[in-house]
């Protein structure tokens, strides 16, 4: 047992220094997202005029994709005559919630807007330091968005302390030349009964691993495995400060162990420049795909694959991936101009001004009750109307996981057990499951 211990302990350690590496090497974050060390861009700002006495209003938004934000902010100004302008700092999308910190801790300036991806968003909205947007004289009325997101924007008293922004339902992404060759068909409904639910899934792959003399796996990295059977669970990981592994984290584990062992799935590193290389390569099948994928990550990375791919339901129903929102600081200094631009982003109008603009998806429910709006192509899906899965089925029965005031510490425990898994076959479902545990109890000593 003490053996074993200390062999788990040294395959977490080599995965920490390897995503230390990679960090330094590649960065974190989205496809989008701009590494300037932090610094602000000052585009919209030049555009809309320097700071005077009767000048616009500087609205200070820290972010991770400046050239989207930019373009949306001179439609708001263009739309509703706003007299504001934009200071944007680039922050790493991982690096958000340690930015909060150091400038809290540091005494500094608050932005006006801060930015809050569902992976960090309970550790961050327990800070008891943002406005409540529910109430005077913000009022926003929840109504605007899908029901799915409301919770994941309360804290703990009930308190909505962010505003959804980018609509995270998910779906399954497949080359089509590659399911015919190796499944047979690349109709997307027939492929949805081939693969009914995981098991099959499995029965499948080992069917083409076989066929294709290991050539050819279902999923580039265990990364997207992980991706979607966790996102298709909504039970909490820690509830009540009580560790829940069983109901949780155990199925997702499980499914990476085997689904490595058995050979269906490559060990790629997600984000990785092999990873996003593999995009146009014939050699993975299947892939997550949100509802920006195929705008900034498929046709990006496969330019050639002109309707070359297809979507379809995923073996046991659609998930949600990731999902951004937005904060105010109760010490920001142009609240009022603030929430008027964030809560636009998600009206109608605004909805469909940045689907227009930059390709967003926004979460404004109204707009997709209009059935043009709520059709979306990509030419790396030729005529395929993505958007009836993402923004029609997948609402009918998307599961969500409740934020935690522990989500950055379960949010990096599994990233590095996920990599441990990939990169040591000998680490089992047990002694992945003691990872996870052993460290979420280290770094949270009263868990029960």
């Amino acid at each position: 047992m003490q053996t074993r211990k200390k062999r788990l302990a040294r395959a977490l350690s080599l995965v920490l220094s390897l995503l230390m590496l990679l960090t330094v090497a590649a960065g974190c974050g989205s496809a989008n997202e701009q590494d300037n060390n932090g610094t602000s861009t000052p585009a919209t700002k030049a555009k809309t005029g320097n700071e005077q006495a009767d000048g616009p209003v500087p609205i200070t938004m820290w972010g991770w994709n400046a050239g989207e934000i930019e373009k949306i902010v001179d439609a708001y100004i263009k739309l509703t005559n706003a007299n504001i302008s934009l200071d944007y700092v680039t922050v790493q999308q991982m690096e958000a919630f340690q930015k909060l910190q150091t400038t809290i801790n540091a005494g500094l300036d608050m932005p006006d807007i801060v930015p809050s991806e569902i992976n960090q968003r309970g550790t961050m909205m327990s800070l008891d330091i943002w406005e409540d947007l529910s109430k005077e004289p913000f009022n926003f009325d929840e109504s605007l968005t899908f029901d799915y997101f409301m919770p994941l924007c309360k804290n703990e008293k009930g308190e909505l302390v962010c505003l959804p922004y980018d609509v995270s339902t998910a779906a399954l992404a497949y080359k089509k030349e590659m399911a015919k060759q190796y499944l047979g068909t690349d109709d997307p409904e027939e492929l949805q009964k081939m693969l009914p639910d995981w098991d099959t899934f499995k029965k499948v792959g080992l069917g083409v691993r076989d066929k294709s003399d290991g050539k050819i796996f279902m999923f580039a990295s265990l990364t997207n495995v992980k991706q979607i059977i966790d996102g298709q669970n909504p039970a909490p990981i820690i509830k009540d400060n009580v560790l829940d592994m069983d109901s949780s984290v155990r199925k997702t584990v499980t499914r990476m162990v085997d689904f490595r062992d058995s050979g269906i799935v490559d060990n790629i590193i997600e984000s990785s420049p092999a990873y996003n290389a593999s995009y146009a390569e014939r050699k993975h099948i299947f892939y997550p795909c949100a509802s920006w994928s195929p705008n900034y990550v498929i046709t990006p990375n496969d330019p050639d694959g002109v309707d070359a791919w297809g979507l379809m339901i995923p073996p046991e129903g659609c998930f949600s991936w990731g999902g951004s929102g937005f904060m105010i600081p109760r010490k920001a200094l142009h609240k009022q101009e603030a929430f008027n631009l964030i809560s636009w982003f998600l009206t109608e109008e605004g909805t469909k001004s940045q689907r227009e603009t930059v390709r967003f998806n926004i979460s404004n429910r109204q707009a997709y009750d209009d059935p043009e709006f709520a059709k979306l192509t990509e030419k790396s899906f030729g005529d395929q109307n993505l958007g009836q899965i993402l923004f029609v089925e997948a609402m009918k029965n998307i599961n969500v996981r409740p934020v935690s005031v522990h989500d950055v510490v379960i949010t990096d425990t599994f990233n590095l057990v996920t990599e441990a898994i990939n990169n040591d076959r000998t680490i089992g479902v047990d002694g992945a499951l003691e990872m996870i545990e052993t460290e979420l109890r280290n770094k949270i000593p009263d868990l029960k």
